[in-house]
């Protein structure tokens, strides 16, 4: 019962890539149908030649009416012989009445069958009586060319879409820049205009004419700081030498008068210890200020210096919560993350190909390492055995078995780029050998799967020395060895 469950779910398979591959003929035909009709006909056969055409085609087909028309009266008298046989036989008892039985059914089943293709017959005659050709192989000619010019339009079409796609994108960007430049523009002229208005305003405060009276009374920085260091000094040097005077008077009352120039260099001497402490007492002033201004700007930063440093934190914790370094039970990476979840869609889609190559015993599993702390590596690959219900390591698996993953992982990466990538089509898919390690009901799942991607608009190329693949593949590139050197036959399969 299970190997006829296998027999009708690869029936079943064929029978859905037969339907798919009809209906994508009965589109190309629509296609070229549309075609014809858009070029207006150009290059088709005459009227007498297309009536030649269709009555050599209504001979044909007439005649194969005939044929199935014998064919039915054949059948028609068989089903007599067995409806009599049936008659004559239905007191029969045992495993002969089942025999009968199975074989008027067979009979009946033929009938129905012989129905059908005279019923299909009969409507290609319908379909051959709208033909427009002289015979079959200008049909076919007429169909290769209009195919030919189709796919040169599409082509056509196609670069002309990406060229308009990618003029909208420049334009798109020039757009905004243009109006980023603009809006810049804008804000320098409302700059510019106000600093006009504030200069005006200050030449009409200050009384001054124009602008060069003003430009004439400009100075240096360094030169207003050396002045006013100049002034600062002359004013400190007239106020010590008043406080000296006084001084000078307040001492000199009822004393008596000394020698003039030990008086000078003892003068001269509490100068320098003046000068000194003078000097020391400025820098320390300096100091004090400096400071000053340094706290007050520290106060004034606090608050945007915590709300820096809170942000700082939350910022640290993304980082090390992308970077992996947090001490959480799955030190991973955001990269590591999103790879991962890419990996889970390609197993997911290699295990659609992987089940039915393997008769459902095997599917592939990423292997969970998050219990390891010191392990970042989420990337590696177990096999789940259906048949045992255990996971095991891929290297376990034998030749065959990894030839059928490695496939299948193949093919769900190419089933994965076309559904990720906004329509990106992987057109040809190579298979170098492998089959060698493949008993002959594993090569017939592969080829069904290859098959099934060939007739999707897919190039399939299988590079092998097995014989029971030529039985599969009608077109086919050979080498042969020679004593002169490897030649190459190509059979095309017509």
């Amino acid at each position: 019962a299970k190997d006829r469950k296998e027999a009708m779910l690869v029936a079943a398979e064929k029978a859905k890539t037969k339907k798919a591959s009809m209906e994508e003929q009965l589109r190309e035909r629509l296609l070229n149908a549309e075609l014809l009709s858009a070029v207006g006909g150009e290059g088709l056969p005459s009227g007498e030649e297309m009536i030649s055409l269709i009555c050599a085609e209504q001979r044909d087909v007439e005649a194969k009416l005939a044929a199935n028309e014998k064919g039915i009266a054949q059948l028609e008298k068989d089903c007599k012989t067995c409806e009599q046989a049936a008659a004559d036989l239905e007191q029969a008892r045992g495993a002969e009445t089942d025999r009968l039985a199975e074989r008027k059914k067979t009979y009946e089943s033929k009938r129905e069958i012989n129905r059908t293709g005279l019923i299909e017959k009969r409507t290609a005659l319908k379909e051959y009586e709208k033909l427009e050709f002289a015979d079959l192989e200008a049909a076919r000619g007429e169909l290769e060319r209009v195919e030919t010019k189709a796919s040169s339009i599409l082509e056509a079409i196609e670069s002309a879409r990406a060229g308009r796609q990618q003029a909208e994108e420049e334009k798109t960007g020039l757009i905004s820049a243009l109006n980023i430049l603009k809006e810049t523009l804008k804000h320098q002229e409302e700059a510019v205009e106000k600093c006009t208005k504030d200069f005006q305003k200050a030449l009409k405060d200050r009384k001054m004419a124009s602008r060069e009276e003003f430009c004439g009374l400009l100075a240096e920085e360094e030169e207003i700081a050396v002045n006013e260091g100049r002034v600062l000094d002359y004013e400190q040097a007239v106020r010590t030498n008043q406080e000296l005077l006084e001084q000078a008077r307040k001492d000199a009352a009822g004393k008596t008068k000394i020698d003039e120039e030990t008086l000078q260099e003892e003068v001269d001497r509490q100068n320098e210890i003046t000068e000194g402490l003078r000097a020391g007492n400025t820098a320390l002033e300096h100091r004090l200020q400096n400071n000053e201004r340094v706290r007050k700007n520290i106060a004034d930063r606090e608050t945007s210096l915590e709300t820096f440093r809170r942000e700082s934190e939350r910022y640290g914790r993304l980082y090390d919560l992308v970077a992996g370094n947090i001490n959480s039970r799955a030190k991973i990476t955001f990269e590591q993350y999103i790879q991962a979840a890419g990996f889970d869609n390609i197993i997911a889609a290699a295990n659609r190909r992987l089940l039915p190559m393997s008769d459902g015993q095997y599917e592939l599993c990423r292997k969970d390492d998050s219990n390891d702390k010191k392990s970042k590596t989420i990337l590696n690959l177990e096999v789940q055995d259906n048949f045992t219900g255990h996971r095991r390591p891929v290297g376990n698996l034998s030749g065959g078995e990894s030839f059928k993953a490695s496939l299948s992982l193949a093919l769900g990466l190419s089933d994965t780029v076309s559904s990720n990538l906004g329509g990106v089509q992987l057109d040809a898919l190579f298979v170098d050998e492998g089959f060698g390690t493949l008993d002959r009901r594993s090569i017939e799942s592969a080829m069904d799967i290859l098959v099934n991607l060939s007739g999707g608009n897919k190039l399939v190329g299988i590079i092998s020395h097995r014989e029971e693949l030529t039985e599969s593949i009608p077109q086919q590139i050979r080498v042969k060895k020679t004593k002169t050197g490897s030649r190459i036959e190509v059979d095309t399969g017509l």
